[in-house]
Formats: structure tokens, C-alpha cells, sequence
């Protein structure tokens, strides 16, 4: 019994952090989308939109890679 209560307790920690998580991306969202908005904001019709979209991912995947380079775990070397 006591190991079930255990796990409702870790499954709900989980959901909860999970949920934060949540909330706080959607604020990141509307922050980014801010910061973008000279891009796109005068794009004209779903082609400049795209196009848009296209440099957007872009940066992001740059900026990704960085972040794992400079912020994720140091490979041992064999």
C-alpha cells in the first residue's frame, strides 16, 4: 500500500512540473512572438508567411545547436 501512495505522489509531482512547464512555454511564446513581429508582421498573404516561418526555424535550429553545445554535458572521450 504504501508503495502505490508513493507512486501516486511521484506521478502527481510529475504532472504538476510537467504543467509549469506548460504554462511557462506558452508565455515564452507570446514573448518570442512579440520579438518576431517586425519579421512577419507586414507579411502579405501565406507565402510570406512561409517564408517567414522558414527563417524563424532556422534561427531556432542554430540557436538550438548552440545551447547544446554550450549548455549540454561534456562527451568523455575514449
Amino acid at each position: 500500500m504504501k508503495s502505490i501512495v508513493k507512486e501516486i505522489r511521484k506521478q502527481t509531482l510529475t504532472l504538476m512540473v510537467a504543467a509549469l512547464g506548460f504554462v511557462a512555454a506558452l508565455v515564452w511564446k507570446d514573448a518570442i512572438t512579440e520579438w518576431l513581429k517586425p519579421l512577419y508582421g507586414s507579411a502579405q498573404g501565406p507565402l510570406m508567411l512561409t517564408v517567414a516561418a522558414v527563417v524563424v526555424t532556422v534561427v531556432v535550429v542554430i540557436v538550438t545547436l548552440v545551447l547544446t553545445k554550450v549548455l549540454g554535458e561534456k562527451e568523455e572521450k575514449k
